[in-house]
């Protein structure tokens, strides 16, 4: 385990720690034998179904920028960096191998890599207007403003750098006319900009968090909560914002430490305990969803290249898979 992975791993327990110490563990253990099975299963598929489409909305990015990927091998090579992401800690990260992965038999690692990045900053992008859009359309009664006024500055500055990054990378003055200016070209060419292709990944981005959000309602009711939906639409997009950040693994403690922040607060819509079963069945849901690459990649033989053709690669940011 590297001293990053470490850091995050320590984070993670310390914030587990501070979780516990805020709810009653009989009323815990009470919460997650009333949970339904049904509503489990239906939150672990309704997940691993929610990748696929991430998959879907990957390989167009990449083939948008030119890497000619059959979307059976960017499948296979998706599911490969949720396991290595999830269960690998002292490995590079899973967006890394996806990316190298992805442009196996072409010279493109470098743009393979820089599509990950994209479709990371795509889907962070879509899922803050859906919070931002949400607050005001639904109104906002759970979140703070300046957490409002945060993402706006955040939004903003994912655009810009989407429309106006690519064209820095190849006119920079000391990198125009020089032999990395062709492979900053190629880069800059993973981040679509064409109107086409930019409808088609929002599009799916969009129906993406939807289904997210949507199971967080089957989770409610397999616990008997009831959660208005127009709810959960303007606090579970700051939920997913808050786990995806590259500080903790898989959002653990983030995640939970967030559902009590924005459901208990008076008027309480959860108990803490329940909002810990929240945080529970979700990291199931992934852990499942995510060991499906592993058997992938032990089939296919992956598993054990990784090691090799990655040691000379940087490492990439690890972040649950909430965000595409």
């Amino acid at each position: 385990m590297n001293a990053k992975s470490l850091i995050k791993f320590i984070l993670s327990l310390l914030m587990v720690v501070i979780v516990f110490r805020s709810v009653d563990f009989e009323n815990l253990r009470t919460t997650f034998l009333s949970m339904s099975p049904v509503a489990a299963i239906l939150v672990i598929v309704g997940y691993t179904v929610g990748q696929l489409m991430s998959s879907v909305k990957w390989w167009t990015i990449a083939r948008a920028g030119g890497i000619t990927t059959p979307y059976s091998t960017a499948l296979k090579v998706y599911f490969i960096g949720m396991f290595v992401n999830c269960f690998s800690f002292g490995m590079v990260g899973g967006d890394a191998v996806r990316g190298i992965l992805v442009a196996q038999g072409q010279p493109k690692k470098t743009e393979g890599i820089a599509s990950v990045v994209a479709d990371r900053i795509h889907g962070l992008t879509v899922l803050s207007c859906l919070a931002l859009a949400t607050s005001f359309f639904i109104g906002n009664d759970r979140v703070p403003q300046n957490l409002i006024q945060f993402l706006w500055l955040m939004v903003l500055a994912f655009i810009g750098g989407w429309l106006i990054g690519p064209w820095l990378l190849v006119n920079f003055p000391f990198l125009k006319n020089t032999k990395l200016s062709a492979k900053l070209q190629q880069v800059a060419a993973i981040f679509p900009r064409d109107p086409k292709t930019l409808a088609i990944i929002t599009g799916i981005s969009i129906l993406f968090h939807t289904l997210q959000i949507s199971l967080h309602a089957v989770m409610a009711a397999g616990m008997g909560i009831d959660i208005p939906l127009a709810t959960l639409f303007v606090v579970i997009p700051f939920v997913n914002i808050a786990s995806s950040l590259p500080i903790s693994w898989q959002g653990l403690g983030i995640r939970e430490n967030s559902y009590i922040f924005f459901l208990t607060a008076a008027p309480a819509i959860v108990s803490k305990e329940q909002a810990v079963a929240f945080g529970a069945l979700w990291l199931l849901a992934v852990t499942v969803s995510s060991a499906i690459g592993g058997i992938v990649a032990l089939v296919s033989g992956d598993l054990r290249t990784l090691k090799a053709p990655l040691g000379e690669t940087p490492v990439a940011t690890q972040s649950p898979e909430s965000i595409s």
